[in-house]
Protein backbone atom coordinates (compact mmCIF):
# COMPACT_ATOMS: atom_id res chain seq x y z
CA UNK A 1 0.00 0.00 0.00
CA UNK A 2 2.90 2.15 0.44
CA UNK A 3 3.63 2.03 -3.16
CA UNK A 4 0.26 3.32 -4.32
CA UNK A 5 0.02 6.11 -1.27
CA UNK A 6 3.97 7.13 -2.56
CA UNK A 7 2.04 7.14 -6.49
CA UNK A 8 -0.88 8.99 -5.02
CA UNK A 9 1.70 12.16 -4.00
CA UNK A 10 3.68 11.95 -7.30
CA UNK A 11 2.94 15.37 -9.36
CA UNK A 12 0.91 14.27 -12.23
CA UNK A 13 -1.70 12.68 -9.62
CA UNK A 14 -2.11 15.91 -7.80
CA UNK A 15 -2.25 18.12 -11.40
CA UNK A 16 -4.79 15.47 -12.18
CA UNK A 17 -6.43 14.83 -8.90
CA UNK A 18 -7.22 19.44 -8.79
CA UNK A 19 -8.88 19.08 -11.94
CA UNK A 20 -10.92 16.02 -11.13
CA UNK A 21 -12.17 17.48 -7.66
CA UNK A 22 -13.28 20.58 -8.72
CA UNK A 23 -15.53 18.32 -10.75
CA UNK A 24 -16.29 16.11 -7.92
CA UNK A 25 -17.09 18.94 -5.62
CA UNK A 26 -19.21 20.72 -8.08
CA UNK A 27 -21.42 18.12 -8.82
CA UNK A 28 -21.88 16.99 -5.13
CA UNK A 29 -22.67 20.84 -3.69
CA UNK A 30 -25.83 20.87 -2.09
CA UNK A 31 -26.33 17.46 -2.22
CA UNK A 32 -28.43 16.31 1.01
CA UNK A 33 -28.92 12.78 0.96
CA UNK A 34 -32.27 11.42 2.56
CA UNK A 35 -32.36 9.38 5.57
CA UNK A 36 -34.12 6.41 3.52
CA UNK A 37 -34.41 2.96 4.06
CA UNK A 38 -33.50 0.07 1.44
CA UNK A 39 -35.41 0.06 -1.86
CA UNK A 40 -35.79 -2.24 -4.53
CA UNK A 41 -35.03 -1.35 -7.91
CA UNK A 42 -36.52 -3.75 -11.16
CA UNK A 43 -33.57 -4.54 -13.68
CA UNK A 44 -34.74 -6.03 -17.13
CA UNK A 45 -30.99 -8.13 -16.59
CA UNK A 46 -31.47 -9.46 -12.96
CA UNK A 47 -35.17 -8.80 -11.88
CA UNK A 48 -35.80 -7.18 -8.54
CA UNK A 49 -33.00 -5.97 -6.71
CA UNK A 50 -32.21 -5.08 -3.05
CA UNK A 51 -30.48 -1.93 -2.31
CA UNK A 52 -29.05 -0.23 0.98
CA UNK A 53 -29.87 2.75 2.88
CA UNK A 54 -26.43 3.71 2.21
CA UNK A 55 -25.87 2.40 -1.45
CA UNK A 56 -29.04 4.27 -2.11
CA UNK A 57 -27.60 7.54 -0.64
CA UNK A 58 -24.60 6.93 -3.08
CA UNK A 59 -27.26 6.08 -6.09
CA UNK A 60 -28.84 9.38 -5.68
CA UNK A 61 -26.20 11.47 -5.58
CA UNK A 62 -26.00 13.67 -9.04
CA UNK A 63 -22.03 12.70 -9.47
CA UNK A 64 -23.38 8.71 -9.96
CA UNK A 65 -26.64 10.00 -11.60
CA UNK A 66 -24.76 11.77 -14.70
CA UNK A 67 -24.05 7.93 -16.07
CA UNK A 68 -27.53 7.85 -17.37
CA UNK A 69 -26.51 10.16 -19.81
CA UNK A 70 -23.30 8.41 -20.54
CA UNK A 71 -23.86 5.27 -23.54
CA UNK A 72 -22.88 1.93 -22.39
CA UNK A 73 -21.93 1.08 -25.92
CA UNK A 74 -21.05 4.43 -27.09
CA UNK A 75 -22.16 5.02 -30.05
CA UNK A 76 -23.13 1.58 -30.66
CA UNK A 77 -26.90 3.03 -30.75
CA UNK A 78 -26.62 4.10 -34.91
CA UNK A 79 -26.09 0.49 -35.55
CA UNK A 80 -28.02 -1.23 -32.94
CA UNK A 81 -31.06 0.71 -32.39
CA UNK A 82 -32.03 -0.72 -28.84
CA UNK A 83 -28.40 -0.26 -27.42
CA UNK A 84 -28.91 2.45 -25.74
CA UNK A 85 -28.25 1.34 -22.25
CA UNK A 86 -26.31 3.78 -19.96
CA UNK A 87 -23.21 3.61 -17.32
CA UNK A 88 -26.13 4.22 -14.78
CA UNK A 89 -28.01 0.69 -15.22
CA UNK A 90 -24.58 -1.47 -15.68
CA UNK A 91 -23.20 0.26 -12.32
CA UNK A 92 -25.82 -1.20 -10.82
CA UNK A 93 -26.13 -4.53 -12.81
CA UNK A 94 -21.93 -5.07 -11.54
CA UNK A 95 -23.21 -4.19 -7.77
CA UNK A 96 -25.48 -6.84 -7.86
CA UNK A 97 -23.54 -9.40 -9.81
CA UNK A 98 -21.09 -9.14 -7.19
CA UNK A 99 -23.75 -9.68 -4.31
CA UNK A 100 -24.34 -12.40 -5.94
CA UNK A 101 -20.73 -13.51 -5.88
CA UNK A 102 -20.15 -13.24 -2.61
CA UNK A 103 -22.97 -14.95 -1.21
CA UNK A 104 -22.74 -17.82 -3.45
CA UNK A 105 -18.60 -18.38 -1.97
CA UNK A 106 -19.52 -19.58 1.01
CA UNK A 107 -21.77 -22.35 -0.26
CA UNK A 108 -19.03 -23.42 -2.11
CA UNK A 109 -15.90 -23.46 -0.13
CA UNK A 110 -15.30 -22.91 3.60
CA UNK A 111 -14.62 -19.61 3.45
CA UNK A 112 -16.36 -17.04 4.74
CA UNK A 113 -16.22 -13.48 3.19
CA UNK A 114 -16.30 -10.40 5.98
CA UNK A 115 -18.72 -8.31 5.97
CA UNK A 116 -16.80 -5.45 6.29
CA UNK A 117 -15.12 -6.74 2.62
CA UNK A 118 -18.40 -7.56 1.10
CA UNK A 119 -19.11 -3.80 1.65
CA UNK A 120 -16.10 -2.55 0.36
CA UNK A 121 -16.80 -4.94 -2.91
CA UNK A 122 -20.55 -3.45 -2.93
CA UNK A 123 -19.03 0.02 -2.98
CA UNK A 124 -15.97 -0.44 -5.24
CA UNK A 125 -18.67 -2.01 -7.84
CA UNK A 126 -21.09 0.58 -7.80
CA UNK A 127 -18.24 3.35 -8.16
CA UNK A 128 -16.15 1.02 -10.68
CA UNK A 129 -17.34 2.89 -13.89
CA UNK A 130 -17.43 7.27 -12.02
CA UNK A 131 -14.98 7.75 -14.21
CA UNK A 132 -16.30 7.39 -17.05
CA UNK A 133 -16.69 10.38 -19.56
CA UNK A 134 -18.86 10.97 -22.65
CA UNK A 135 -18.62 8.07 -24.99
CA UNK A 136 -17.71 5.71 -22.76
CA UNK A 137 -14.48 4.39 -23.70
CA UNK A 138 -14.31 6.71 -26.97
CA UNK A 139 -13.41 9.73 -24.92
CA UNK A 140 -10.61 7.94 -22.99
CA UNK A 141 -8.71 7.33 -26.21
CA UNK A 142 -8.56 11.19 -26.31
CA UNK A 143 -8.00 12.31 -22.63
CA UNK A 144 -5.46 8.78 -22.14
CA UNK A 145 -3.13 10.54 -24.46
CA UNK A 146 -2.60 13.61 -23.03
CA UNK A 147 0.22 14.31 -21.35
CA UNK A 148 -0.37 14.49 -17.57
CA UNK A 149 -2.32 11.34 -17.89
CA UNK A 150 0.24 9.56 -20.23
CA UNK A 151 2.86 10.42 -17.09
CA UNK A 152 0.44 8.97 -14.68
CA UNK A 153 -0.34 5.78 -17.01
CA UNK A 154 3.65 5.36 -17.28
CA UNK A 155 4.08 5.47 -13.07
CA UNK A 156 1.24 3.28 -12.95
CA UNK A 157 3.11 0.82 -14.77
CA UNK A 158 6.52 1.63 -13.50
CA UNK A 159 5.36 1.35 -9.44
CA UNK A 160 2.63 -0.74 -9.02
CA UNK A 161 3.15 -3.16 -12.68
CA UNK A 162 0.19 -2.29 -13.56
CA UNK A 163 -1.94 -1.11 -16.70
CA UNK A 164 -5.17 0.10 -15.87
CA UNK A 165 -7.77 1.92 -18.27
CA UNK A 166 -7.76 5.56 -18.10
CA UNK A 167 -11.44 5.70 -16.74
CA UNK A 168 -9.96 3.08 -13.53
CA UNK A 169 -7.67 5.88 -13.42
CA UNK A 170 -9.94 8.86 -13.04
CA UNK A 171 -12.76 6.42 -10.53
CA UNK A 172 -9.97 5.60 -8.24
CA UNK A 173 -9.04 9.42 -8.13
CA UNK A 174 -12.59 10.38 -7.95
CA UNK A 175 -13.13 8.54 -4.36
CA UNK A 176 -9.79 9.24 -3.33
CA UNK A 177 -10.13 13.32 -3.54
CA UNK A 178 -10.78 15.19 -0.72
CA UNK A 179 -14.57 16.30 -2.01
CA UNK A 180 -15.87 12.94 -2.51
CA UNK A 181 -13.87 12.01 1.03
CA UNK A 182 -15.98 14.95 2.96
CA UNK A 183 -19.05 14.16 1.07
CA UNK A 184 -19.22 10.46 2.12
CA UNK A 185 -17.54 10.87 5.49
CA UNK A 186 -20.38 13.74 6.17
CA UNK A 187 -23.25 12.68 4.62
CA UNK A 188 -23.58 8.65 3.46
CA UNK A 189 -24.66 6.10 6.32
CA UNK A 190 -22.11 3.74 5.68
CA UNK A 191 -21.67 1.00 7.88
CA UNK A 192 -19.21 1.15 11.18
CA UNK A 193 -18.64 4.77 9.28
CA UNK A 194 -16.40 5.64 12.62
CA UNK A 195 -13.83 2.19 12.38
CA UNK A 196 -10.47 2.30 12.06
CA UNK A 197 -10.43 0.52 8.93
CA UNK A 198 -13.10 2.46 6.86
CA UNK A 199 -11.59 5.69 7.99
CA UNK A 200 -8.03 4.90 7.33
CA UNK A 201 -8.22 2.12 4.26
CA UNK A 202 -11.90 1.63 2.49
CA UNK A 203 -11.97 4.59 -0.29
CA UNK A 204 -8.15 3.46 -1.18
CA UNK A 205 -8.95 -0.34 -1.28
CA UNK A 206 -11.88 -0.06 -3.08
CA UNK A 207 -9.75 2.34 -5.61
CA UNK A 208 -7.11 -0.49 -5.71
CA UNK A 209 -10.17 -2.60 -6.69
CA UNK A 210 -11.14 -1.08 -9.47
CA UNK A 211 -8.06 -0.48 -10.78
CA UNK A 212 -6.74 -4.03 -10.69
CA UNK A 213 -4.11 -4.00 -7.62
CA UNK A 214 -4.01 -6.54 -5.00
CA UNK A 215 -4.99 -5.73 -1.60
CA UNK A 216 -2.92 -6.40 0.99
CA UNK A 217 -3.82 -6.08 5.20
CA UNK A 218 -1.40 -7.20 7.79
CA UNK A 219 1.21 -9.24 5.75
CA UNK A 220 -1.55 -11.23 3.34
CA UNK A 221 -3.07 -10.71 0.27
CA UNK A 222 -6.92 -10.58 -0.06
CA UNK A 223 -6.47 -10.83 -3.74
CA UNK A 224 -10.22 -12.04 -4.47
CA UNK A 225 -11.29 -8.43 -3.55
CA UNK A 226 -9.91 -7.40 -6.68
CA UNK A 227 -10.66 -10.01 -8.84
CA UNK A 228 -14.39 -9.84 -7.82
CA UNK A 229 -14.44 -6.31 -9.59
CA UNK A 230 -11.29 -6.45 -12.01
CA UNK A 231 -10.45 -10.28 -12.51
CA UNK A 232 -10.82 -13.14 -15.35
CA UNK A 233 -14.28 -13.48 -14.22
CA UNK A 234 -15.38 -10.28 -12.93
CA UNK A 235 -18.59 -8.93 -11.96
CA UNK A 236 -17.63 -6.00 -15.03
CA UNK A 237 -17.85 -8.63 -17.25
CA UNK A 238 -20.47 -11.01 -16.42
CA UNK A 239 -23.21 -7.73 -16.40
CA UNK A 240 -21.80 -5.98 -19.98
CA UNK A 241 -21.69 -9.18 -22.30
CA UNK A 242 -24.99 -10.18 -20.81
CA UNK A 243 -26.14 -6.46 -20.90
CA UNK A 244 -24.93 -5.67 -24.32
CA UNK A 245 -25.78 -8.61 -26.33
CA UNK A 246 -29.36 -8.34 -24.91
CA UNK A 247 -29.88 -4.73 -25.76
CA UNK A 248 -28.60 -5.03 -29.38
CA UNK A 249 -30.71 -8.36 -29.56
CA UNK A 250 -27.91 -10.88 -30.46
CA UNK A 251 -28.57 -14.26 -28.66
CA UNK A 252 -25.38 -14.75 -26.89
CA UNK A 253 -25.92 -16.94 -23.84
CA UNK A 254 -23.21 -17.74 -20.70
CA UNK A 255 -23.82 -20.64 -17.97
CA UNK A 256 -24.31 -18.13 -15.10
CA UNK A 257 -25.29 -20.67 -12.79
CA UNK A 258 -22.65 -22.94 -13.60
CA UNK A 259 -20.18 -20.30 -12.89
CA UNK A 260 -21.58 -19.27 -9.55
CA UNK A 261 -21.67 -22.52 -8.51
CA UNK A 262 -17.56 -23.48 -9.07
CA UNK A 263 -16.43 -20.41 -7.81
CA UNK A 264 -14.84 -20.22 -4.70
CA UNK A 265 -11.74 -18.69 -2.41
CA UNK A 266 -9.01 -20.59 -2.33
CA UNK A 267 -5.62 -19.22 0.25
CA UNK A 268 -2.17 -20.15 -1.40
CA UNK A 269 1.53 -19.16 0.12
CA UNK A 270 3.99 -18.21 -2.59
CA UNK A 271 6.99 -16.02 -1.78
CA UNK A 272 6.55 -15.98 2.01
CA UNK A 273 2.74 -14.13 1.68
CA UNK A 274 -0.82 -15.88 2.53
CA UNK A 275 -2.94 -15.05 -0.48
CA UNK A 276 -7.17 -15.51 -0.57
CA UNK A 277 -7.17 -15.70 -4.22
CA UNK A 278 -11.05 -16.08 -5.97
CA UNK A 279 -10.92 -19.90 -7.75
CA UNK A 280 -12.60 -21.15 -10.24
CA UNK A 281 -13.11 -24.92 -10.03
CA UNK A 282 -11.83 -27.34 -12.60
CA UNK A 283 -15.04 -28.66 -14.01
CA UNK A 284 -16.30 -24.88 -13.83
CA UNK A 285 -13.82 -23.58 -16.77
CA UNK A 286 -16.29 -24.37 -19.65
CA UNK A 287 -18.42 -21.43 -18.26
CA UNK A 288 -15.34 -19.34 -18.62
CA UNK A 289 -14.61 -21.07 -21.96
CA UNK A 290 -18.83 -19.54 -23.11
CA UNK A 291 -18.07 -16.50 -21.32
CA UNK A 292 -14.97 -15.82 -23.40
CA UNK A 293 -16.57 -16.71 -26.47
CA UNK A 294 -19.15 -14.51 -26.04
CA UNK A 295 -16.79 -11.14 -25.57
CA UNK A 296 -15.19 -12.57 -28.82
CA UNK A 297 -18.66 -12.08 -30.27
CA UNK A 298 -19.51 -8.69 -29.16
CA UNK A 299 -16.79 -7.63 -30.26
CA UNK A 300 -17.40 -8.90 -33.77
CA UNK A 301 -20.77 -7.92 -33.96
CA UNK A 302 -21.16 -5.19 -32.14
CA UNK A 303 -17.84 -3.21 -31.09
CA UNK A 304 -15.86 -3.52 -34.22
CA UNK A 305 -19.01 -3.10 -36.45
CA UNK A 306 -17.76 -1.18 -39.90
CA UNK A 307 -20.53 1.25 -38.96
CA UNK A 308 -19.95 1.81 -35.16
CA UNK A 309 -16.39 1.90 -35.91
CA UNK A 310 -16.98 4.89 -38.57
CA UNK A 311 -19.67 7.38 -36.22
CA UNK A 312 -16.26 6.69 -33.60
CA UNK A 313 -13.89 7.91 -35.95
CA UNK A 314 -15.75 11.02 -36.42
CA UNK A 315 -16.38 11.92 -33.06
CA UNK A 316 -12.83 11.55 -32.66
CA UNK A 317 -12.54 14.54 -35.05
CA UNK A 318 -15.48 16.60 -33.37
CA UNK A 319 -13.90 15.97 -30.26
CA UNK A 320 -10.19 16.90 -30.83
CA UNK A 321 -11.84 20.27 -32.16
CA UNK A 322 -13.07 21.14 -29.45
CA UNK A 323 -9.70 20.13 -27.58
CA UNK A 324 -7.95 22.84 -29.69
CA UNK A 325 -10.44 25.54 -29.85
CA UNK A 326 -10.52 25.02 -25.77
CA UNK A 327 -13.75 24.27 -25.48
CA UNK A 328 -12.76 21.52 -23.69
CA UNK A 329 -9.40 21.94 -21.77
CA UNK A 330 -9.22 20.30 -18.76
CA UNK A 331 -9.95 16.78 -17.28
CA UNK A 332 -13.01 18.58 -15.05
CA UNK A 333 -14.25 19.08 -18.32
CA UNK A 334 -14.44 16.02 -19.93
CA UNK A 335 -16.29 14.27 -16.72
CA UNK A 336 -18.73 17.29 -16.69
CA UNK A 337 -19.45 17.09 -20.22
CA UNK A 338 -22.00 14.14 -20.61
CA UNK A 339 -23.41 12.41 -24.23
CA UNK A 340 -26.34 15.03 -24.89
CA UNK A 341 -24.06 17.79 -23.97
CA UNK A 342 -20.72 17.28 -26.17
CA UNK A 343 -23.01 17.51 -29.77
CA UNK A 344 -24.00 21.12 -28.78
CA UNK A 345 -20.53 22.89 -27.97
CA UNK A 346 -20.46 23.53 -31.51
CA UNK A 347 -21.97 26.74 -31.48
CA UNK A 348 -18.36 27.90 -29.55
CA UNK A 349 -16.72 27.13 -33.00
CA UNK A 350 -17.46 30.29 -34.35
CA UNK A 351 -15.28 31.12 -37.53
CA UNK A 352 -12.25 29.63 -35.86
CA UNK A 353 -10.35 26.34 -37.74
CA UNK A 354 -9.50 23.92 -34.80
CA UNK A 355 -6.71 22.32 -36.74
CA UNK A 356 -5.50 25.16 -39.34
CA UNK A 357 -1.79 23.01 -39.38
CA UNK A 358 -3.30 20.79 -41.48
CA UNK A 359 -4.94 23.45 -44.06
CA UNK A 360 -8.70 22.94 -44.07
CA UNK A 361 -11.00 24.06 -42.12
CA UNK A 362 -13.11 21.28 -39.88
CA UNK A 363 -16.38 22.49 -39.46
CA UNK A 364 -17.86 21.27 -36.11
CA UNK A 365 -21.33 22.35 -36.34
CA UNK A 366 -21.61 20.71 -39.70
CA UNK A 367 -19.53 17.63 -38.19
CA UNK A 368 -21.77 17.72 -35.25
CA UNK A 369 -25.18 17.61 -37.73
CA UNK A 370 -23.88 14.45 -39.65
CA UNK A 371 -23.18 12.13 -36.08
CA UNK A 372 -26.73 12.99 -34.47
CA UNK A 373 -28.79 12.43 -37.98
CA UNK A 374 -26.26 9.41 -38.89
CA UNK A 375 -24.90 11.03 -42.20
CA UNK A 376 -21.93 8.71 -42.26
CA UNK A 377 -19.41 8.40 -44.68
CA UNK A 378 -19.14 4.92 -46.68
CA UNK A 379 -16.79 2.02 -47.32
CA UNK A 380 -14.84 2.02 -50.36
CA UNK A 381 -12.34 -0.44 -49.08
CA UNK A 382 -12.21 -3.16 -46.89
CA UNK A 383 -9.75 -5.65 -46.28
CA UNK A 384 -8.90 -9.01 -43.68
CA UNK A 385 -7.25 -12.44 -44.35
CA UNK A 386 -10.55 -13.30 -45.83
CA UNK A 387 -10.02 -11.50 -49.32
CA UNK A 388 -6.60 -10.99 -49.99
CA UNK A 389 -4.24 -12.64 -52.49
CA UNK A 390 -0.45 -12.08 -53.06
CA UNK A 391 0.36 -10.74 -55.89
CA UNK A 392 3.60 -12.40 -58.03
CA UNK A 393 6.43 -12.21 -55.39
CA UNK A 394 8.50 -15.06 -56.57
CA UNK A 395 11.98 -12.73 -55.95
CA UNK A 396 10.98 -12.31 -52.35
CA UNK A 397 10.32 -16.28 -52.05
CA UNK A 398 13.72 -17.00 -53.26
CA UNK A 399 14.99 -14.43 -50.88
CA UNK A 400 13.12 -15.38 -48.31
CA UNK A 401 14.17 -19.21 -48.95
CA UNK A 402 18.02 -18.91 -49.25
CA UNK A 403 17.93 -17.21 -46.09
CA UNK A 404 16.18 -19.72 -44.02
CA UNK A 405 18.67 -22.32 -45.71
CA UNK A 406 21.66 -20.73 -44.71
CA UNK A 407 20.61 -20.31 -41.55
CA UNK A 408 19.84 -24.23 -41.78
CA UNK A 409 23.02 -24.64 -42.48
CA UNK A 410 24.98 -22.44 -40.05
CA UNK A 411 23.08 -24.09 -37.26
CA UNK A 412 24.09 -27.70 -38.41
CA UNK A 413 27.55 -26.63 -38.31
CA UNK A 414 27.34 -25.06 -35.01
CA UNK A 415 25.99 -28.24 -34.11
CA UNK A 416 28.77 -30.50 -35.33
CA UNK A 417 31.30 -28.57 -33.88
CA UNK A 418 30.00 -28.40 -30.37
CA UNK A 419 29.85 -32.21 -30.51
CA UNK A 420 33.63 -32.21 -31.54
CA UNK A 421 34.92 -30.36 -28.68
CA UNK A 422 32.63 -31.94 -25.60
CA UNK A 423 33.81 -35.17 -24.62
CA UNK A 424 30.04 -36.18 -23.44
CA UNK A 425 27.31 -33.71 -25.37
CA UNK A 426 24.60 -33.69 -23.75
CA UNK A 427 21.40 -36.12 -25.49
CA UNK A 428 18.60 -33.78 -24.06
CA UNK A 429 19.99 -30.34 -25.86
CA UNK A 430 21.00 -32.65 -28.77
CA UNK A 431 17.39 -33.35 -28.84
CA UNK A 432 16.63 -29.98 -28.77
CA UNK A 433 18.76 -28.93 -31.27
CA UNK A 434 17.09 -31.38 -33.48
CA UNK A 435 13.44 -30.46 -32.84
CA UNK A 436 14.82 -26.38 -33.64
CA UNK A 437 16.32 -27.83 -37.11
CA UNK A 438 12.89 -29.58 -38.55
CA UNK A 439 11.60 -25.87 -37.61
CA UNK A 440 13.89 -24.76 -39.63
CA UNK A 441 13.37 -27.42 -42.50
CA UNK A 442 9.80 -26.41 -42.41
CA UNK A 443 10.19 -22.63 -42.41
CA UNK A 444 12.66 -23.35 -46.04
CA UNK A 445 9.67 -25.11 -47.33
CA UNK A 446 7.10 -22.58 -46.45
CA UNK A 447 6.47 -19.01 -48.50
CA UNK A 448 7.17 -16.40 -46.75
CA UNK A 449 4.32 -13.87 -44.82
CA UNK A 450 3.01 -11.28 -46.85
CA UNK A 451 4.59 -7.97 -44.56
CA UNK A 452 1.92 -5.37 -45.54
CA UNK A 453 2.82 -3.50 -42.86
CA UNK A 454 -0.68 -3.12 -41.68
CA UNK A 455 0.13 -2.35 -38.09
CA UNK A 456 1.78 0.78 -39.22
CA UNK A 457 -1.77 1.51 -39.92
CA UNK A 458 -3.39 0.13 -36.76
CA UNK A 459 -4.21 2.21 -33.08
CA UNK A 460 -2.30 5.21 -33.94
CA UNK A 461 -2.53 8.30 -32.33
CA UNK A 462 -4.32 11.56 -33.80
CA UNK A 463 -1.32 13.39 -34.82
CA UNK A 464 -0.50 9.96 -36.48
CA UNK A 465 -3.39 9.27 -38.18
CA UNK A 466 -3.58 13.32 -39.53
CA UNK A 467 -0.45 12.40 -41.25
CA UNK A 468 -1.31 9.06 -42.83
CA UNK A 469 -4.83 10.70 -43.79
CA UNK A 470 -2.74 13.22 -45.34
CA UNK A 471 -0.61 10.56 -47.57
CA UNK A 472 -4.04 9.34 -48.55
CA UNK A 473 -5.64 12.73 -49.28
CA UNK A 474 -2.44 13.94 -51.54
CA UNK A 475 -2.47 10.26 -53.05
CA UNK A 476 -6.61 11.24 -54.03
CA UNK A 477 -5.43 14.41 -55.67
CA UNK A 478 -3.16 12.97 -57.87
CA UNK A 479 -5.41 10.64 -58.92
CA UNK A 480 -7.93 12.97 -59.34
CA UNK A 481 -5.86 15.44 -61.60
CA UNK A 482 -4.47 12.38 -63.56
CA UNK A 483 -8.06 11.41 -64.36
CA UNK A 484 -9.07 15.02 -65.06
CA UNK A 485 -11.40 15.37 -62.32
CA UNK A 486 -12.17 18.43 -59.88
CA UNK A 487 -10.79 18.46 -56.40
CA UNK A 488 -14.21 19.32 -54.31
CA UNK A 489 -12.88 17.12 -51.18
CA UNK A 490 -10.74 17.76 -48.49
CA UNK A 491 -8.90 15.92 -45.79
CA UNK A 492 -11.85 15.32 -43.07
CA UNK A 493 -13.91 13.60 -46.45
CA UNK A 494 -10.84 10.79 -45.43
CA UNK A 495 -11.63 8.11 -42.85
CA UNK A 496 -8.70 5.55 -42.33
CA UNK A 497 -9.71 2.60 -40.09
CA UNK A 498 -7.76 0.23 -39.02
CA UNK A 499 -8.90 -0.82 -35.45
CA UNK A 500 -5.73 -2.60 -33.01
CA UNK A 501 -6.00 -6.73 -32.59
CA UNK A 502 -8.16 -7.68 -30.10
CA UNK A 503 -6.76 -8.94 -26.92
CA UNK A 504 -9.12 -11.15 -24.14
CA UNK A 505 -5.65 -11.36 -21.88
CA UNK A 506 -2.85 -13.53 -21.32
CA UNK A 507 -4.99 -15.78 -18.47
CA UNK A 508 -1.88 -16.63 -17.03
CA UNK A 509 -2.36 -16.35 -13.17
CA UNK A 510 -3.37 -19.43 -11.20
CA UNK A 511 -6.92 -19.02 -10.82
CA UNK A 512 -8.11 -22.85 -11.73
CA UNK A 513 -8.75 -24.67 -8.58
CA UNK A 514 -7.37 -29.06 -9.35
CA UNK A 515 -9.34 -31.74 -8.36
CA UNK A 516 -7.80 -32.51 -5.14
CA UNK A 517 -8.27 -28.70 -4.09
CA UNK A 518 -4.48 -28.37 -3.18
CA UNK A 519 -3.05 -27.44 -6.14
CA UNK A 520 -3.99 -24.91 -9.15
CA UNK A 521 -3.48 -24.13 -12.80
CA UNK A 522 -3.77 -20.83 -15.48
CA UNK A 523 -7.36 -20.34 -17.58
CA UNK A 524 -4.46 -20.81 -20.46
CA UNK A 525 -3.75 -23.87 -19.37
CA UNK A 526 -7.65 -25.15 -20.11
CA UNK A 527 -8.13 -22.33 -22.59
CA UNK A 528 -5.34 -20.59 -25.13
CA UNK A 529 -7.04 -17.05 -24.87
CA UNK A 530 -4.10 -16.21 -27.30
CA UNK A 531 -5.00 -18.90 -29.68
CA UNK A 532 -8.69 -17.30 -29.33
CA UNK A 533 -7.31 -14.06 -30.15
CA UNK A 534 -5.50 -14.92 -32.71
CA UNK A 535 -7.98 -16.62 -35.05
CA UNK A 536 -10.30 -13.87 -34.23
CA UNK A 537 -7.93 -11.46 -35.66
CA UNK A 538 -7.19 -13.78 -38.29
CA UNK A 539 -10.86 -14.46 -39.52
CA UNK A 540 -12.95 -11.39 -38.31
CA UNK A 541 -10.56 -8.59 -38.31
CA UNK A 542 -11.28 -5.58 -40.83
CA UNK A 543 -9.66 -2.47 -41.66
CA UNK A 544 -11.57 0.17 -43.88
CA UNK A 545 -11.11 2.90 -45.73
CA UNK A 546 -14.31 4.88 -45.39
CA UNK A 547 -14.88 8.78 -47.66
CA UNK A 548 -18.09 11.11 -48.02
CA UNK A 549 -20.17 11.41 -50.70
CA UNK A 550 -17.75 14.58 -52.45
CA UNK A 551 -15.40 11.12 -53.70
CA UNK A 552 -15.83 8.94 -56.09
CA UNK A 553 -15.42 5.74 -54.37
CA UNK A 554 -14.22 3.74 -57.27
CA UNK A 555 -11.46 5.92 -57.68
CA UNK A 556 -11.11 6.02 -53.68
CA UNK A 557 -10.87 2.18 -53.82
CA UNK A 558 -8.25 2.16 -56.50
CA UNK A 559 -6.06 4.95 -53.97
CA UNK A 560 -6.67 2.61 -51.22
CA UNK A 561 -5.50 -0.70 -52.27
CA UNK A 562 -2.36 1.22 -53.28
CA UNK A 563 -1.98 2.98 -50.02
CA UNK A 564 -2.74 0.23 -48.08
CA UNK A 565 -1.20 -2.87 -50.19
CA UNK A 566 1.81 -1.14 -51.72
CA UNK A 567 1.35 -3.49 -54.59
CA UNK A 568 2.28 -6.57 -52.40
CA UNK A 569 -1.61 -7.99 -52.16
CA UNK A 570 -4.86 -7.33 -54.13
CA UNK A 571 -8.45 -7.77 -52.43
CA UNK A 572 -10.42 -10.74 -53.91
CA UNK A 573 -13.54 -9.36 -55.55
CA UNK A 574 -14.21 -6.01 -53.69
CA UNK A 575 -17.49 -5.34 -55.28
CA UNK A 576 -19.04 -8.22 -53.20
CA UNK A 577 -18.54 -6.77 -49.82
CA UNK A 578 -18.43 -3.06 -51.12
CA UNK A 579 -21.61 -1.46 -52.73
CA UNK A 580 -21.22 1.08 -55.46
CA UNK A 581 -17.41 0.43 -57.21
CA UNK A 582 -17.03 0.53 -60.70
CA UNK A 583 -14.35 -1.96 -60.77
Amino acid sequence: MSLIRELMNSAAYKRIEQDVSVFTKEKLSGYKPQRIESKTIHDSIWGSVDYSAWEMQIIDSPLFQRLRDLSQTGLAMFTYPTARHSRFEHSLGVATVAKKICARIPLNCDENIPGASQNCITFAALLHDIGHCFYSHLSETIYGELEDFRELRKQFSDKLELNPKPHEILSFIIINCAAFKEFFFNKVDYPEKSSSYVQDNLLLEAGQAIIGDKIKRNEKSYSYITAIINGPFDADKLDYIKRDSITAGLALEYDLERLFAKISIHETFENGIFEKRLMINYNGVTAIEELTFCKIMLFSYIYYHHKVLVSEAMIRDYIYGLCELGIINSFADFLKYTDSDILGLAQHQKDYSPLPSVGTFLDLKKLAFNIRNRVFPKRCFEMGHFNIEHIDFQHEQTAFKSKAAFEYLNRCKRIIEDIKSTDSYDLETFSQEVQLLSTMEERIDKPPPLNLQIKELQDLDYGELLVKRREFYNMLVAAYKEAGLRVGFELFDIYLIFPKEVNYGTAVDAVVLCRDKINTMTINDFIKLDDWAAAFNSNKWRGYVFVSDKIDRTIAYKVAEKFVLKGKAKLKNPTAYIKGLQI
